[in-house]
């Protein structure tokens, strides 16, 4: 498969930062969930995940409401934050007011240089949903519901940005890292590399029904509609209705009023 653009950093090139064997399992560990070297970030993070992660009920809410701050970028006034939440990179890591974080959800704003997980006032991110950068950043605006198991992935080069009063269905899938290079027989395809896209943009109002697949290099402008199992490949215009594999517009909602 032949590519215009020059590949962003590879599944490959991550994998050996964070395996490299001159450096420490310590080392490592701190690359992988810290994003810092310092020994003072480290003693805090281990000891608010020791004491305030798994505690159950509302005395695991109010631990986690006057520690987590402690490790992360920014946060607003009345967030929760549920069992189990899992926060890589925590300094890159930036909650607007009123947000719910609920059990088992991993925020890993994991890269060197990047921005990391911007998350806005009155946003839901629900059980289990993965919100994954590797180099790449995502923004999540304001009023939003995130799904039960969602994964969001941003690679560098394909940030993956969300407007405000998007409703996300379980078990979506938003891919923000282009195709592996294949042209070469002799190397494996991680060593290749990833060719971005250029990231995904949603606007705002947004609905999006369960088990949706969004790939890297698409638009879906706002008030558009896609429907449960969608596969999105292509861009979506405002106020469209979207559904099936391979993806066809069914109708738009301006004109069908």
């Amino acid at each position: 498969m032949a590519h215009d653009k020059k590949p962003g950093l590879s599944e490959g090139t991550l994998h050996e930062q964070l395996t490299d064997d001159s450096k420490s399992a310590f080392a490592r560990y701190q690359d992988l969930a810290l994003g810092s070297s310092s020994a003072w970030y480290l003693i805090k993070y281990e000891l608010i995940m020791l004491f305030a992660s798994w505690v159950p009920g509302a005395l695991g809410l109010v631990l986690r409401k006057f520690l987590y701050p402690l490790v992360l970028g920014d946060v607003g006034s009345n967030v929760v934050f549920g069992q189990g939440v899992a926060l890589r990179h925590g300094q890159k890591i930036h909650i607007g007011d009123g947000v719910i974080i609920d059990d088992g959800a991993v925020l890993d704003a994991k890269g060197g240089a990047n921005a990391g997980i911007v998350i806005g006032n009155n946003t839901i991110i629900s059980r289990n949903v993965v919100l994954s950068c590797k180099n790449g950043d995502i923004a999540i605006g304001s009023n939003c519901t995130v799904g039960i198991s969602t994964l969001v992935h941003a690679l560098e080069g394909s940030d993956v940005r969300v407007g405000d009063d998007v409703l996300i269905g379980a078990f979506c899938y938003f891919i923000g890292s282009g195709p592996y290079g294949s042209d070469r027989l002799d190397l494996p395809f991680k060593q290749q590399g990833m060719y971005p896209q250029g990231g995904i943009h949603i606007g705002d109002n947004v609905w999006f029904g369960s088990h949706v697949q969004v790939l890297d290099g698409v638009t879906i402008e706002h008030s558009a509609i896609v429907g449960a199992s969608t596969v999105v490949n292509k861009s979506v215009s405002a106020f469209d209705v979207v559904a099936g594999v391979p993806m066809k517009v069914l109708k738009n909602r301006q004109q069908s009023v």
